[in-house]
């Protein structure tokens, strides 16, 4: 009747579980390839697996600044309808995709470079949460300003004609 304690072995087996599934996104190209089969329609421009990468990075290095990343449909939009200069990054495995196929537009109207990566999951993951995450909002900052500039102009060359 009362709760249940439980061993010191079973603790640890515990710990160790939650630390295998809150690992960091992987980019290896077996993992990679079979992530970007099952991106939908509307996810492009899709990042390769060296851009992927650097974004990660850039998104781990962002977490540690307050109030640097936006996460969310909902954060993401605000920020952009206030004019907020960042690189959004937007997961390709959303079904339905209606409920972020208009923001490619909105981020073209703003002139803000935006990127799709294949899995929604290691976005959340990125991030520091085992919660999946459709849609985020990095802006730079001065402790990672290079990595920022570095994958900036790399979403700006993804799709040179939208640019013009």
């Amino acid at each position: 009747m009362g709760r249940k304690t439980l061993d010191a072995d079973e603790s640890l087996m515990d710990t160790s579980v939650a630390n295998e599934t809150l690992g960091e996104p992987s980019t290896e190209k077996d993992v990679y390839t079979d992530q970007c089969a099952l991106v939908n329609a509307i996810a492009s421009p899709l990042a390769n697996r060296k851009l992927a990468k650097k974004v990660y990075k850039l998104i781990k290095k962002s977490t540690a600044e307050k109030n640097f990343l936006k996460k969310g449909m909902a954060d993401v939009a605000k920020a952009i309808r206030k004019d907020e200069k960042g690189i959004v990054v937007l997961a390709g495995n959303v079904t339905p995709i209606d409920i972020y196929s208009h923001i490619p537009g909105y981020c073209e109207d703003k002139e803000i470079p935006y990127v799709f990566l294949p899995s929604r999951e290691s976005l959340g993951l990125a991030t520091g949460y085992r919660r999946s995450a459709i849609i985020l909002l990095i802006k730079s900052h001065n402790s990672y300003k290079d990595l920022y500039d570095e994958v900036y102009e790399a979403t700006n060359a993804l799709y040179p004609e939208a640019k013009q």
